[in-house]
């Protein structure tokens, strides 16, 4: 008999949603999802709870009392989601992140046993980086609100019954935040990519994949580019818009004479053909908690630089497949002018491929399920 599973999330496009995407295709279990009308449902008989929040859509004179409004509304529309849950005749229940407070609170009520996959720690909260992104004349303001999110987030991540998590750094970081254990489940790469043709020709350009917010480094991709001895166009590929960072980003490659393509929301079979054609795939981001892009830039042939922090350096085989770096544009630079040379670059370009069929969607969903699984039989002992 198969289990029956509620997977519930409220993720927009993005790689927590790509990685819960990629498991769900794989999994053999009986699936339900359950998520947020404020995310982008995976499957198309998705149950979508209504959410509907104000603030953003109002100018800053008026938006801090909706703010608070809206984590009430919030809290509401997930208390309706764990009442679906309770419905959805679910035996065990894969809990992912919520967009506005990282755990959702659902855990607290009354349902089945939980596995929460926590792509990261609300780093808002618990990063130096995050807190001083904060808006420090509206601290006052909202302080209570803060306390009140970063309160349902421990409180939820505490309720779970058990934790997963996408690489070794995260799951320190989980232990540091939370004082809970989380086993780690490696991650895949899309057999789309995996099955990506290789171009033979030149490689015009260097490529930076992510979100359009700062962490990410998109800009310390420019700034380094501007260093390297040939100067090659840069292509920044976001899953969505972001107005004011584009802004910036096209202002500062202008500045240090770097040509831009920014590029969103394009399909996988472009993004593949990119990663195949690029002379390297540039990951810069700030402790990023795994970085699907470098495995999947290594799937179709191309090598990755990446920052030497968070779980990025775990991604790839330093000095073969690509290299780790500290987030300085002369160091980055540096390893970029190494791939000129055409002899190490299609070496890394080979090593490359090879170590990403190493990463499988199949068996991260069977990881997953196995864990689901000693939950549902009883087989884990739950935290106090």
């Amino acid at each position: 008999m198969r289990v029956r599973v509620t997977v519930v999330h409220n993720l927009k496009e993005g790689g927590a949603r790509r990685r819960l995407s990629n498991q769900m295709a794989y999994m053999t279990c009986d699936i339900v999802e359950v998520c947020l009308e404020t995310a982008t449902p995976i499957r198309s008989d998705a149950t979508v709870v209504p959410l509907r929040q104000r603030a953003p859509s109002w100018s800053r004179l008026v938006r801090p009392p909706l703010r608070y409004v809206d984590l009430v509304t919030l809290v509401h529309a997930w208390h309706r989601a764990a009442e679906t849950i309770r419905n959805s005749g679910a035996e065990v229940v894969y809990l992912n992140p919520c967009r506005y407070l990282q755990a959702p609170p659902v855990v607290l009520e009354r349902i089945p046993p939980t596995l929460y996959f926590c792509d990261e720690t609300r780093r808002v909260d618990n990063e130096t980086t995050g807190q001083a992104s904060r808006n420090q004349s509206t601290a006052t303001m909202y302080g209570p609100l803060y306390a009140a999110q970063r309160n349902l987030d421990r409180r939820a991540t505490s309720r779970a019954s058990r934790l997963a998590t996408n690489s070794r750094y995260t799951a320190s970081e989980i232990a540091r935040v939370y004082h809970r254990e989380a086993e780690v489940v490696t991650l895949g790469v899309a057999e789309s990519l995996l099955s990506a043709r290789h171009y033979e020709h030149s490689r015009p350009h260097l490529l930076s994949v992510g979100a359009l917010v700062r962490g990410k480094g998109h800009d310390l991709a420019l700034r380094s580019v501007a260093m390297t001895s040939r100067h090659r166009p840069v292509i920044i590929v976001a899953p969505r818009p972001e107005p004011s960072e584009e802004a910036r980003l096209r202002a500062l490659a202008a500045e240090v004479g770097v040509a831009l393509d920014l590029r969103v929301a394009i399909s996988d079979v472009e993004l593949a053909e990119l990663y195949a054609t690029a002379q390297a795939t540039l990951y810069l981001a700030q402790r990023e908690p795994l970085g699907l892009a470098a495995l999947e830039a290594q799937a179709c042939g191309s090598p990755v630089i990446v920052a030497d922090e968070g779980g990025l350096p775990e991604t790839i085989i330093d000095g073969v497949t690509g290299w780790k770096v500290p987030r300085e544009p002369a160091m980055i630079a540096k390893a970029i002018d190494l791939l000129e040379d055409t002899g190490i670059r299609e070496a890394a370009s080979l090593a490359a491929a090879a170590h990403a069929r190493q990463w499988s969607w199949p068996a991260s969903a069977a990881t997953t399920e196995r864990l689901l699984g000693d939950l549902c039989a009883g087989r884990f002992v739950f935290p106090a």
